[in-house]
């Protein structure tokens, strides 16, 4: 029975196909980036509004909402987005014990994460700009209770929602009135916020820690081209010698 060889040049043609089907396949593991909000897409509470909650706030039941604002803050947005909404900074994580400042490890915000870290995305200030960019109050409440806290999003009430979304607004100096809500939000312009409020600090996305979700994607991408590389000379090898075999023969 004949033996059934393949020419050089399909060989070459396989190989590459191979490479260029593993690379798209590869491909689909990466990190998208973030999208970001636009005041114009701003959904409407899409997520139902959850009823029993979390987090815990400690405080008599006469308390303002910006009081009640600022413990959610405290509970669930300080860690992020820092004691003064400037975002998580350097000079912000310096203030933990140095055990915890690397916000890339698994046991932040440990839900489902890799045990040897995982990707996080920029965490910016809730002061200044990146809250103007919301246009509306109501924008920026429809974004706090669909989309955060990031690491459980949609976990908070409406009236915690309600309530930091007036505690942010009292940070970038503006008044949320006795008791924000749809109404009253829809009315407040955020490019209107008092020229007191400090600049928007420069938040981090990765501090270098020396290995998280995006290197760990970094890495599975180069260990693919080193063995499509080695595949691809190993294939070439072998058409060259069954072109030398079928020459001498």
């Amino acid at each position: 029975m004949q033996k059934i060889q393949f020419p050089f040049p399909v060989l070459v043609v396989l190989s590459l196909i191979i490479v260029l089907a593993i690379s798209s396949w590869i491909s689909l593991g990466t990190i998208a980036p973030l999208q970001q909000a636009t005041p114009t897409s701003m959904p409407a509470a899409t997520i139902p509004p959850t009823e029993d909650s979390w987090v815990i706030v400690d405080l008599p039941e006469d308390a303002t909402q910006l009081e009640y604002g600022k413990e959610v803050y405290r509970l669930v947005c300080k860690a992020c987005h820092g004691d003064k909404g400037q975002g998580l900074t350097g000079d912000w994580r310096a203030q933990w014990e140095p055990e915890d400042q690397n916000c890339w490890q698994s046991k932040c915000h440990a839900l489902n994460h890799p045990p040897d870290g995982f990707y996080m995305p920029q965490v910016p200030a809730v002061v200044g700009q990146p809250i103007r960019d919301f246009g509306t109050a109501l924008n920026l409440y429809y974004y706090n209770h669909n989309y955060m806290p990031w690491h459980d999003r949609g976990s908070m009430t409406e009236k915690e929602s309600w309530s930091v979304t007036a505690y942010i607004l009292k940070i970038n100096g503006i008044d949320p009135g006795f008791e924000l809500n749809a109404e009253s939000a829809a009315q407040i312009l955020l490019s209107d916020m008092s020229q007191s409020v400090p600049p928007t600090p420069t938040a981090v996305a990765d501090p270098g820690s020396t290995h998280n979700f995006q290197n760990e994607n970094t890495g599975r991408v180069s260990l693919f081209w080193t063995i499509a590389i080695i595949v691809t000379v190993a294939l070439i090898l072998i058409g060259v010698l069954l072109l030398n075999r079928r020459l001498s023969q």
